[in-house]
């Protein structure tokens, strides 16, 4: 087989191919083994009739059919291997020369994967930006710890107020029949919460324990069960219990009681590591990523139309799916995002276009660099992942079905370490309020995806 390129630009190329007659003959014979299969002939068992009777019974120009349904495929994909091409969408065929004893002739006409051309890679200056951990961080942390260890205790008391916890059995009713959802019984609600609908809550206010009220809303007219959408619903609510919630001093006692900690210091001062250890985290994240966007930025390549679009239509995907998982739909979305379907699609392009042209060029570096992940540092990667313990047979057996996926995800990191080890990196610390300024303008370009998350 033999075969030539043409590049017609716009990351376009014509593939001519040519197939010998011997390869020819061989597939027409395999088609006839193939059709004399599935074609009844008198006088012969199935699969039995030789080429002659089939060729007489179909015609040759059904056997030729059948053979090219082989040879093509076959014959493009090992062109494409011997040109090093990697076509994005299907080729558009056209048969040139199709004889008895002469070579098979086709053309392909396929758009291809582009190359991107590197820029400055190596020697680039970036800042590190380390959020600086303030006294108000780790009191923030203390609180969440207070908060998780908080009881609900009962308490005497007049009267339901705001911020109480009521234990009540409630039933609902529309046009004085109840439907299903609408009752409970001992439910703890927090008044003021906003766990229930509009309006619910506030009317609680005042109740005494024992008291039963009666409570009239109406659903949002966009509520998610739509045989309640919009419709007013009366509850009969008897308050059982009213509680509040009882906050654990911060002192000695408490530090001994969340963890190994003599004092309320050392509880602070263990807050204050690991919260300044997740900053150096997210500080590197950042930098990795300002590294990666730097050399984006310094290097060309066409991105095909193609591309751009296969990966818009990944990314609307999983941004539906993870809406439906937090039980909104699109329309939804656009209006509380406060944008438009077309201003949605608009940043959505703008990010797919990005992250197609970053994965082209991250591809060009690693090349550039002979960047490669052996077996044995696979291998020693996934027996860190695994570890030990009584589940690490089934962790392994997991992880050695994505050995390809890891492989990837080490080629990445070995590409960006490249890059870490060739910069100018200043650190610098700042505070939070700088980088959340950064992250709002980001937004702004961001796709919506990330915003959901």
């Amino acid at each position: 087989m033999k075969s030539t390129v043409e590049k017609l630009g716009n990351n376009q190329v014509v593939l001519e191919v040519e197939v010998s007659p011997e390869q020819v003959e061989a597939a027409i014979d395999k088609a006839s083994r193939r059709l004399a299969q599935q074609v009844r002939i008198p006088g012969f068992r199935p699969g039995r009739a030789p080429r002659a009777i089939i060729e007489m019974r179909l015609g040759r120009e059904a056997l030729f059919q059948e053979a090219l349904d082989d040879l093509i495929p076959e014959a493009y994909t090992r062109a494409l291997k011997e040109n090093d091409l990697v076509p994005i969408d299907a080729p558009e065929l056209d048969i040139l020369d199709m004889e008895d004893g002469k070579p098979l002739r086709f053309k392909a006409t396929v758009d291809v994967k582009p190359e991107a051309t590197l820029g400055e890679y190596k020697g680039l200056e970036v800042t590190k930006q380390i959020a600086r951990v303030t006294n108000a961080d780790v009191d923030r942390v203390l609180e969440d710890m207070r908060e998780r260890m908080a009881e609900l205790v009962t308490v005497e008391k007049d009267a339901v107020e705001l911020g109480d916890f009521a234990v009540i059995d409630f039933t609902g009713y529309i046009d004085d029949q109840p439907f299903p959802g609408g009752a409970a019984q001992g439910y703890t609600l927090e008044v003021g919460g906003g766990t229930f609908i509009q309006g619910f809550e506030e009317q609680l206010v005042g109740a005494k324990a024992g008291e039963v009220r009666e409570v009239v809303v109406t659903f949002p007219e966009d509520y998610q069960a739509e045989h309640l959408a919009g419709k007013e619903a009366r509850f009969e609510v008897k308050v059982q219990e009213i509680k509040e919630k009882r906050y654990p001093a911060l002192n000695d006692d408490f530090a001994k009681d969340v963890g190994d900690f003599e004092t309320l210091l050392e509880l602070r001062a263990d807050i204050r590591k690991r919260l300044e250890e997740a900053e150096e985290r997210e500080a590197e994240r950042r930098l990795e990523q300002d590294l990666i966007d730097a050399v984006v930025d310094n290097a060309s390549c066409d991105v095909p139309g193609k591309m751009i679009q296969r990966e818009l239509e990944h990314q609307l995907q999983h941004f539906q799916r993870n809406l439906y998982f937090m039980g909104l739909d699109m329309e939804r979305y656009l209006e509380l995002a406060g944008i438009t379907e077309e201003e949605f699609k608009a940043r959505l392009r703008t990010r797919a276009e990005r992250d197609v042209k970053t994965s082209l060029v991250m591809e060009a570096l690693v090349e550039a660099e002979g960047i490669v992940v052996t077996d044995d540092e696979l291998e020693q990667h996934i027996n860190e992942l695994v570890g030990e313990g009584a589940d690490a047979g089934a962790r392994r057996e997991q992880l050695e079905a994505q050995r390809e996926d890891l492989r990837e995800s080490l080629v990445v990191q070995k590409t960006i370490d490249l890059l870490k080890a060739n910069a100018k990196i200043n650190e610098v610390i700042v505070d939070r309020s700088e980088l959340n300024e950064e992250a709002e303008e980001q937004l702004d370009t961001d796709a919506p995806e990330s915003e959901a998350e």
